[in-house]
């Protein structure tokens, strides 16, 4: 009875993994946003 509930804990793992690795990616993408932006205007 207990596997409906490690399931869902792997589930859950694994989604709060994926938003962890969206962030980075987000955030990355900004930070290479900037640097272009600034290459530009030089």
């Amino acid at each position: 009875m207990d596997r409906p509930i490690v399931l869902i804990m792997i589930f859950f793992i694994i989604l709060i993994s994926l938003q962890y690795s969206l962030n980075k990616i987000i955030v990355l993408l900004k930070e290479i946003k900037e640097i272009l932006t600034k290459l530009k205007k030089y």
